[in-house]
């Protein structure tokens, strides 16, 4: 019926709401009404912690009754629909990109201006998927061609927001949230860590492990100096992401780390199992390891191996964020 599309529409329009401003009613609920296909609609939408909202959609008239649809949604995690991408140019030097763990599945490369591949000549160092770029690609000598394709004066990528309000609030929920001023793991040990929101830096030093039991957000930076952090979690920082020496960011699933408007640093020899994602900054990949996918302004890679994740195949919701129906009524 009329009453049923119509609240159904209204969920989805909150739905829309919370996606694009999601920090705007962690604190304020949503409560808008409007008319849609001569029936009137009144949605609202409250914040019950753990970014998780219930939102409620009723469309009355045309002598129908009416329908109400309660629903509660959640951020689910995700990915990147590519290996590299950069909203800049995108610079790849004597690196290797393929799939893992099944190789040549395809590991997509892209730049919103320009691609520069380059590395021995005998080189055995290639990309192992499709190449595309807004401008030009050069070195596409690397690119493995057939059975991927190289593309130039391609369309734009969009690349979406961080939901940073929202990870914010949710690790302001942490039991001992905020730390306040830096907090450094160092000397060894395993630290339980999550949900926590940090108003300084946070560093991680040599031989200390950090399971990730939530996600955090730091108001600093975040160093990993050959430290080890394990978690199906999302870190967020305002300031750069630094990971030296042989850190290690270790999860079954594939987590997302995020320098909100600052810069991220990998300088190996190291292993990282993450997706990085400066989507107001460089992101620098220098002798690493990287099992999952990476995004930024200017992407630049040397001497790494970047091995595009199995988990994050067929999903484009960088950086991990977006909001799915967990409950679906009708009254």
């Amino acid at each position: 019926t009329l009453n049923d599309y119509s609240a159904d529409a209204g969920l989805q329009y909150v739905i829309c709401k919370i996606y694009n401003s999601p920090g705007a009613y962690t604190t304020t609920p949503l409560s808008e009404n409007f008319t849609l296909n001569g029936r009137t609609v009144n949605v609202n939408a409250a914040y019950g912690g753990g970014g998780l909202f219930s939102i409620n959609s009723t469309a009355s008239g045309g002598r129908c009754g009416s329908t109400t649809i309660r629903s509660f949604v959640s951020l689910s995690h995700g990915a990147f629909a590519y290996a590299l991408g950069a909203k800049g140019d995108l610079t790849i030097s004597n690196s290797n990109v393929d799939t893992y763990p099944e190789l040549g599945v395809g590991a997509p490369i892209h730049a919103n201006n320009n691609v520069d591949i380059s590395g021995p000549k005998k080189s055995t160092r290639m990309i192992y998927g499709d190449a595309s770029a807004v401008g030009t690609i050069t070195g596409q000598e690397y690119v493995l061609v057939p059975p991927f394709e190289i593309e130039e004066y391609s369309d734009n990528l969009t690349f979406p927001t961080t939901n940073a309000e929202l990870y914010k609030t949710i690790a302001q929920e942490g039991e001992d949230s905020p730390h306040e001023g830096n907090l450094q793991y160092s000397g060894g040990g395993t630290y339980y860590v999550g949900p926590l929101y940090i108003t300084g830096d946070l560093i991680v030093d040599a031989w200390t492990v950090v399971i990730l039991e939530g996600p955090l957000y730091v108001d600093g930076n975040f160093t990993v100096n050959n430290g080890v952090i394990i978690g199906n979690e999302h870190v967020l920082c305002e300031g750069s992401v630094i990971i030296t020496g042989g850190a290690y960011y270790g999860s079954e699933y594939i987590p997302v780390i995020t320098s909100v408007y600052q810069d991220i640093t990998v300088d190996g020899p190291g292993v990282v199992e993450t997706v990085l994602y400066a989507p107001n900054g460089n992101l620098i990949l220098n002798n690493v390891t990287l099992y999952g996918a990476a995004g930024g302004v200017n992407v630049l890679v040397g001497n790494s191996y970047i091995w595009y994740s199995e988990q994050l195949h067929g999903r484009a919701d960088l950086p991990g964020s977006e909001l799915y129906p967990l409950t679906y009524s009708y009254d």
